[in-house]
């Protein structure tokens, strides 16, 4: 009865110190959000005073709502980001069945996190008036890409961490099974969801330049169809992953959980039809490369002179 007890205060005790860990790191990522908000506050503020103050700059009616949704796409896309992000270190170290920490996989998931985050600063940035007025929304979107590819780079690199092979083999991490299902589940998930987004976005905006001009800013007065079809293709995608990753993320009783899931999350149950959706990802993933090279992406020079 004794060494019953003397496990259950030495699990206990090591969930107890996943917590306070998981929560150093919490506040780190608190942090970074934290100043990525506080710069789209003055970059709201910053583009309020052009109509603020006399003599007064009286924008369209679609730039309004153009500025409004674009402030939204962060906002929720941030809120979902951060707390899935937090949610992860939660259920991996910090809870029963506890998973036992191991150094590099520690390492490993932390940095896959800072990666992760690192694109909102980006988005953050360039909605300031300073950018936007200049280039358009063309950073902000190029950001929001570059989060979509870090996320798809990661989610390859994690299936490979993930594997029978590296997992148990190489490294010897011990994670507990039932984290491995839902992780795998959630992976195949985002991968076909997240490469899909991204080369819908990429095919509306090389449609929209075909005529050499900027999809990311109006031109000669015009709104900009392309950025409004943006921010709705984006909050989509948001909600997408808000709905179908909540009952993995956080905890409900199995009733509750069976409703939620729909397809295509019910179809992931199997190593068989994981495979399938995963392979579907990567499939989807090679057309986006195929779409970045057209689109040149990464010339900033380039896309500079179209936009500016």
């Amino acid at each position: 009865m004794s060494e019953t007890s003397d496990e259950t205060t030495s699990s206990n005790e090591l969930v107890r110190q996943g917590e306070r860990t998981v929560d150093n790191l919490k506040r780190l990522f608190a942090v970074v959000f934290a100043l990525s908000f506080g710069i789209v506050g003055n970059g709201v503020f910053g583009k309020l005073k052009a109509a603020l103050l006399p003599p007064g700059y009286v924008a369209p009616t679609w730039l309004w709502i153009l500025n409004i949704e674009m402030l939204v796409v962060f906002l929720v896309t941030a809120a979902v980001f951060y707390h899935q992000s937090v949610k992860f270190l939660d259920i991996r170290y910090a809870r029963q069945p506890l998973s036992e920490a191991h150094p590099w996989g520690f390492a490993a998931d932390y940095l896959q996190l800072v990666i992760t985050v690192a694109p909102f600063f980006l988005m953050a940035n360039s909605l300031g008036p300073e950018v936007t007025h200049k280039v358009g929304y063309l950073w902000f979107f190029g950001s929001y890409v570059l989060l979509l590819i870090f996320g798809l780079i990661l989610l390859i690199l994690s299936e490979a961490r993930h594997s029978q092979f590296v997992r148990v083999r190489i490294w010897g991490e011990k994670i507990a099974p039932e984290e491995v299902e839902r992780e795998n589940s959630l992976r195949a998930y985002w991968m076909a969801m997240n490469s899909a987004v991204l080369l819908i976005l990429l095919i509306s905006f090389w449609w929209a330049s075909r005529s050499g001009s900027c999809p990311a800013r109006g031109q000669a007065g015009a709104p900009p169809l392309f950025l409004f079809l943006f921010g709705i293709v984006a909050l989509l995608r948001d909600y997408l992953d808000f709905r179908f990753a909540w009952p993995f993320l956080y905890p409900m009783s199995q009733a509750s959980a069976e409703r939620l899931l729909k397809w295509p999350m019910t179809s992931m149950k199997t190593a068989t039809t994981l495979k399938r959706w995963m392979l579907l990802g990567f499939a989807i993933v090679a057309a986006d490369v195929g779409m970045l090279y057209v689109l040149r992406l990464w010339d900033f020079q380039f896309w500079i002179s179209v936009c500016g």
